[in-house]
């Protein structure tokens, strides 16, 4: 067949990461995602026609976001590798290890062990929060502060689906921890901090790589050149300093929260 141009990739990419589920919408197409700031929500009605519906007052000029996370909450791996960038917060990392992996071999609900649930127990409604959103190592990453360790499918749940005030995450994050095992979290630390000191290059190196690359860029856009590749290298790059700021902040969130300290082991 014909060799693509890059003007043909770039409307292969358009198409595959601003299509509906029909094909491209007018108007629809135009929407950015943003877990974090969504004013808006989809409707599809039995013949297939498509709406898009206000959540709050949106004036003249705002921005319009809805979640490209139309099957289900998405971690930010998912986004990046769907749709070619790295979403703003919060964010939903997720990750396996050796060791994790030999643990669901053996224990395939190991992930259910990780909640002490307070004093939840008597109250089956209360129990069912406590669901581990995922058996992987995860985080839930809101602001460059403010992070979930090995969230739940109730705290991941407003992904896509509501809007929630920072004060609001703290409260949430902070009861979450409190029925969060030491030992769960201590594992999920142990597995960053192998992450990272097994990486070639580190945050710092790869926020100057990002700068020098995005120089280099802009100086040969505007001379009229366009390499997609570059392009391409540089959202690679800012995916892998996402990547390792979470990681980096699960060790900063472990060393200042208080965790549930009892007798249950992995």
């Amino acid at each position: 067949g014909k060799e693509m141009s890059n003007l043909d990739w770039k409307a292969l990419i358009m198409y595959l990461t601003r299509a509906a589920d029909i094909g491209l919408v007018p108007a629809y197409d135009l929407i950015n995602h943003h877990n974090g700031r969504i004013n808006t929500r989809l409707e599809v009605d039995d013949e297939g026609a498509m709406s898009v519906i206000a959540l709050t007052d949106i004036s003249a000029g705002e921005p319009i976001f809805l979640t490209y996370a139309r099957g289900g909450t998405k971690s930010s791996v998912d986004i990046f590798n769907t749709y070619g960038f790295t979403e703003d917060y919060p964010q939903l990392w997720e990750w396996s290890d050796n060791e994790l992996k030999q643990l669901s071999r053996t224990n395939g609900n190991h992930a259910y062990g990780r909640y002490g649930m307070g004093n939840s127990d008597a109250n089956r409604r209360d129990r069912l929060r406590f669901i581990p959103n995922t058996e992987h190592h995860e985080v839930l990453v809101i602001s460059p502060t403010l992070a979930a360790l090995l969230p739940t499918k109730a705290l991941v749940a407003t992904l896509g689906n509501a809007r929630r005030s920072m004060a609001d995450w703290e409260k949430l994050i902070a009861t979450h921890h409190s029925n969060l095992r030491i030992v769960h979290a201590s594992a999920l630390v142990d597995s960053a901090k192998g992450i990272l000191a097994g990486l070639p290059t580190t945050i710092e190196d790869d926020e100057v790589i990002i700068r020098e690359d995005k120089r280099r860029l802009e100086k040969a856009t505007n001379l009229g050149r366009v390499d997609v590749d570059d392009a391409d290298a540089i959202k690679a790059i800012e995916y892998r300093l996402a990547f390792k700021k979470a990681l980096r902040l699960i060790t900063e969130v472990a060393e200042r929260e208080t965790f549930l300290n009892d007798s249950d082991e992995l």
